[in-house]
């Protein structure tokens, strides 16, 4: 088996991940040099020790994608190990999930006729006479009990009784057995930690020697690396618990430990289970050893990645005569891609982040998907409305009421909503609508104008400079309000253009949006549209 390109989709435990769009090769190869070469300088100091790293992104980043491909990559080089934390956080201790998963992908990992029986016998048995003590002295450490509640103040009334201190010990048989006991289960922490920690690194060495065949012909290198994902989205004391546990009981030297979250939720966490004004950043420093942030900027590749575009199948929609203008496409990727660079351009004019960038591409997939045949939605208008429904309630509220006006007219000083000279790449989605003349001839719902009309519209043009929101739902709504009303003899005049000289932008616009039958469609379907969508998110 050989290893596969990040140029390349792959199939990891079944589940098939595409070619690398967000160039995420590049932080894994930055990453593992650092944390190669790092793991391996503390391995050669005297305080030897594993190396926890935090890589940080926000939700929609594609940790899960970057963090399982990374893992996927270094398994033919270095041991690797890769936990779900979220899928795991039904069990009672994290200690035993990590564990678990050590044994089994490591063993899994190894050339099996190079293991001896007694060495297979002690690694499949890992932890197991010694967890039960580890197990018990958490119980103890967080059920509160703390060996400091066996002294009690000596009274104002016994301060001249001769004392080499002012706390003496209850000396009742239950409270020495009980100090006795704690002791003693501290003791076998201690030493059960230890003996872990030995059996662990020696699973690791053996894991770097003999690796399959499959895998890597001769041996492996060090550090080995865990990879612990979607801690952030667990219940805060199984979090919390996993934290420490990686703090006490799997520092081990030659050992990377990535933790891959989103660290603000994680800090939400962690305030969940000690109270809102815990310094919640302040407790997680202790945890790592340096962060690292995937850096995610609103791409059409992002979008493409984390929603599902195959909605947007041409052949589906051109046979439900569905048509989204002023996408007139001929193939599937034309169409997504222009789809995907709108709403790329959106969430770039109301600063959104990732996140909400995905989450507002999904609605609008939903919402096509919702549309009526023998429609033609314009999917500027619906795009730009479903977004400040979902973002900005206000200026979703101040655009409607403008468009239901006799006359649009937006005051720039009655909203916070900007659409003047935001141009939202509209230019080159109209330039190209008007070149596609033989794209559209089938819709249904096309405006019937004589072949003369239609060549007559059809040989105008437009470079569409300056075109902008403002403009375009001027245009839109100039349209929504004229309706039917539309001279279909000399059916240019009908925008106050008599043939002579060059159209202007607006003029064309209206041209367009008329002939393909946007005013059939009401400002209130496009807003039933939205509400129904809010009805089925899914976020």
């Amino acid at each position: 088996m050989s290893k596969k390109g990040w140029n390349e989709g792959i199939v990891i435990n079944g589940v098939t991940f595409p070619s690398d769009e967000l160039n995420r090769k590049q932080d894994a190869d930055l990453l593992t040099k650092i944390l190669t070469r790092r793991s391996n300088v503390i391995s050669q100091s005297a305080n030897k020790s594993s190396y926890v790293i935090n890589v940080n992104a926000e939700w929609g980043a594609g940790k899960t994608y970057f963090i399982k491909r990374w893992a996927e990559d270094l398994k033919y080089d270095y041991p690797v190990v890769y936990i779900d934390a979220w899928s795991n956080d039904f069990m009672d201790s994290p200690i035993i999930t990590v564990l678990a998963e050590i044994q089994e992908q490591l063993l899994d990992s190894i050339n099996k006729s190079c293991l001896p029986r007694d060495k297979k016998k002690r690694f499949k048995n890992i932890g197991i006479s010694i967890l039960p003590k580890i197990l018990a002295a958490l119980v103890k450490r967080y059920g509160g009990f703390d060996i400091e509640d066996l002294f009690v103040e000596e009274s104002s009334e016994e301060s001249e009784k001769p004392a080499s201190t002012n706390k003496t010990l209850d000396l009742s048989a239950a409270m020495e057995a009980m100090a006795t006991q704690a002791f003693k289960e501290h003791s076998d922490y201690k030493s059960g930690v230890k003996e872990l920690k030995a059996t662990i690194k020696e699973l690791i060495k053996f894991a770097v020697d003999n690796p399959k065949n499959s895998l890597s012909a001769n041996k492996r290198s060090y550090p080995a690396f865990i990879f612990i994902d979607e801690l952030d989205r667990c219940r805060p004391t199984y979090a919390v618990e996993m934290l420490e546990a990686i703090k006490h009981i799997f520092d081990i030297e030659g050992l990377v430990i990535v933790v891959s979250t989103h660290t603000e939720e994680l800090q939400h966490t962690i305030k969940a289970l000690y109270g809102n004004n815990f310094n919640a950043d302040s407790y997680l420093r202790r945890f790592f050893d340096t962060k690292y942030h995937l850096d995610v900027t609103v791409s059409p590749s992002l979008l493409e990645i984390n929603s599902d575009f195959s909605i947007l199948n041409h052949d589906e929609l051109n046979e439900k005569n569905i048509l989204l203008f002023p996408f007139i496409s001929q193939n599937n990727e034309c169409l997504k891609r222009q789809v995907s660079s709108l709403l790329v351009s959106i969430s770039n004019w109301k600063k959104l982040p990732p996140r909400s960038s995905i989450q507002l591409a999904n609605r609008l997939l939903t919402s096509i998907e919702l549309i009526d045949n023998e429609k033609s939605i314009d999917i500027v208008v619906l795009s730009v409305l479903l977004c400040l429904y979902m973002f900005s309630k206000s200026e979703f509220d101040y655009l409607c009421s403008t468009l239901r006006m006799e006359y649009f007219s937006f005051d720039d000083k009655a909203t916070t909503l900007r659409i003047s000279y935001e141009k939202l790449n509209l230019r080159s989605s109209l330039i190209e609508m008007t070149q596609s003349k033989d794209s559209f001839c089938s819709y249904k719902q096309l405006l019937e104008l004589s072949n003369p009309e239609k060549m007559q519209l059809f040989r105008l043009s437009s470079d569409f400079n300056n075109v902008d929101i403002h403009d375009y739902f001027h245009s839109f709504s100039d349209v929504m309000k004229r309706g039917s009303n539309v001279r279909r003899t000399g059916f240019l005049h009908t925008f106050d253009y008599d043939g002579r000289g060059s159209i202007g932008n607006k003029q064309l616009m209206q041209a367009y949006m008329t002939f393909f039958g946007i005013q059939k469609a009401s400002l209130e379907y496009y807003l039933d549209l939205i509400n129904l969508t809010n009805k089925l998110s899914d976020s």
